[in-house]
């Protein structure tokens, strides 16, 4: 039976329907193509993501490893190849003290399997003595004389049918010439090393080259068994060895952020519509993946790595990220970690708002070096800021640290510079416990400010601590900083304070060029202590 329209022009079927399938096939089309873009879009920068975190978690592994192991290495040959070599130059070659010099480190398991004194003079050296096996090739004048000239010890490659040795040469002069200690170091079999399961490093490919090419005549050792020179993913860093570097490459042997972030990109591809729904909270998961990756190489770091990158990590993450932006007064600061030995101090600054007129400063600088000093001084930062945002004023402050340091239960002290500023008074009150008095900039004249020192944080003397009030005008510039900027071994104090002086007197573009600049010329660029920084100019 017919149906008629209720238009009475035509029948209600065809025309509708297929308006309607397109309408259906347009929003089909429209929701498809979003939910592609969408999901490519998502699986190319989770794919970037998760190349960045295996670059990143790459170049971290190669760090610790050449920290961690091949540096030692250094020390080693200087301490006790070079030690040999001082003794003999100030023995005159005795061959007793030598042979006891390099019993420890010749022969038994030992690093060394051979060694030899020589002296150098006339037209050719003159061996002296020997320990150990004899060497894999015999020592010759071009190799003693190259050593005579080089700083800290001359390195070389031995090579014999069946062994590769590394020889080392170290001199020192004397009343009675030039000494040439010798010593020689067997690679591993084929140049093949085996790391345990449990090890940090199994998870990578490793190869050490002497020198800065990476070729198969200069390879020490490898834990790879894959073709060297190591390809795809890599990461490549150089230490100084002797007068040359060792270079090492490593490579992934699997996903160094698990297997959960190499696959992810391909499943955000593969989900279509449902993972275009999901993949805004899958990848926040996979990017705490990241960070927990992160924070799990940074605590396996602590079980293999030198105390001082332990404690570097703890005071860097410990120490302001970011500065208060105060009106009225411009603050910069500088942190610079002491190149010398395996730890660092407990060197810190803070910067703590009470409102928008007043804001206290802390310096201060933990006695000792290593973990626990760091640990000290992060319970003194975090102390310091709760007691300034309590009110307490700056000699109250300093004598609450006394109460949570006791030198004898922690090994330490601290010495600490606290000021409370206020802008709308333009006053600055400052208070000392057995801390260096900060210099003050002000029309031209560069001095250091008049402070009662008291005793240092944590040393047991219930001694009330003293206040300095001062009235600071615009323009005027106040450096805090602890004594690793001014301390130099053999030397008066004064003597580096009046550096100071002179260096923060010179004309800067900026408050951060002034600080950098007095860095850099007290330092010399490389600082044997820790430095903590902090300046402030008050604005007009």
């Amino acid at each position: 039976m017919a149906v008629t329209s209720p238009l009475g022009a035509r029948p209600t079927g065809a025309p509708g329907r297929v308006r309607g399938r397109k309408v259906v096939r347009a929003a089909t089309v429209a929701v498809a193509v979003s939910g592609l873009v969408i999901t490519g879009v998502l699986a190319v920068v989770t794919f970037s993501g998760h190349q960045r975190t295996e670059h990143t978690l790459l170049d971290l592994q190669t760090t610790l490893i050449a920290d961690a192991g091949e540096a030692e290495d250094q020390l080693y040959v200087e301490d006790h190849l070079g030690g040999a070599a001082t003794l003999a130059a100030a023995t005159s070659g005795d061959v007793a003290m030598f042979r006891q010099a390099m019993s420890s480190t010749v022969g038994g398991g030992n690093a060394f399997v051979t060694g030899s004194l020589w002296r150098l003079g006339g037209s050719s050296p003159q061996l002296i003595t020997e320990v150990g096996a004899q060497p894999l090739v015999p020592v010759t004048t071009a190799l003693l004389r190259e050593a005579e000239v080089s700083r800290p010890f001359f390195v070389t490659q031995l090579v014999a049918p069946g062994a590769r040795h590394l020889a080392f040469a170290a001199a020192a002069s004397g009343s009675d010439g030039t000494f040439i200690a010798y010593a020689e170091e067997p690679l591993p079999a084929n140049r093949r090393i085996t790391e345990p399961a449990g090890s940090p490093v199994a998870q990578l490919n490793l190869a050490v080259y002497l020198g800065r090419s990476q070729t198969s005549s200069a390879l020490l050792e490898t834990d790879s068994s894959a073709p060297l020179p190591l390809r795809g993913t890599t990461d490549t860093t150089q230490i100084a060895f002797g007068t040359t570097v060792l270079t090492i490459t490593t490579s992934p042997r699997a996903s160094l952020s698990g297997t959960t972030g190499e696959i992810l990109p391909w499943a955000i591809a593969g989900g279509g519509l449902l993972v275009t729904v999901l993949a805004g909270l899958l990848t926040e998961w996979l990017i705490r993946r990241r960070e927990g990756a992160e924070q799990l190489t940074r605590e396996v770091s602590k079980l293999y790595l030198e105390q001082r990158t332990v404690a570097d990590t703890l005071q860097h993450a410990l120490l302001p990220q970011r500065l208060p932006d105060i009106t009225g007064v411009e603050i910069a600061v500088r942190y610079v970690a002491g190149a010398s030995g395996v730890d660092v101090g407990g060197d810190w600054y803070d910067v703590v708002q009470l409102d928008d007129h007043r804001f206290v400063f802390i310096v201060g600088d933990v006695s000792g070096r290593g973990v626990r000093a760091a640990a000290v001084m992060a319970s003194l930062q975090f102390a310091g800021r709760a007691y300034a945002h309590e009110g307490y004023s700056p000699a109250m402050i300093l004598e609450r640290l006394s109460r949570s340091v006791d030198i004898e239960r922690d090994d330490h002290f601290a010495t600490v510079l606290c000021g409370l500023a206020d802008l709308s008074k333009r006053t600055m009150v400052l208070s000392s416990a057995g801390h260096l008095p900060p210099l003050i900039l002000s029309g031209g004249d560069a001095r250091f400010a008049a402070i009662k020192t008291g005793p240092p944080v944590g040393i047991g003397r219930k001694v009330p601590l003293a206040e300095a009030e001062m009235t600071i005008a615009a323009g005027d510039v106040l450096i805090a900083y602890t004594d690793g900027l001014v301390e130099r071994r053999g030397e008066m104090l004064d003597m580096g304070m009046k550096r100071l002086q002179t260096a923060a007197s010179r004309n800067s573009s900026s408050l951060e060029d002034m600080l950098g600049s007095i860095v850099t010329e007290l330092s010399e660029g490389t600082p044997t202590d820790d430095i903590a920084l902090i300046g402030l100019k008050w604005l007009a």
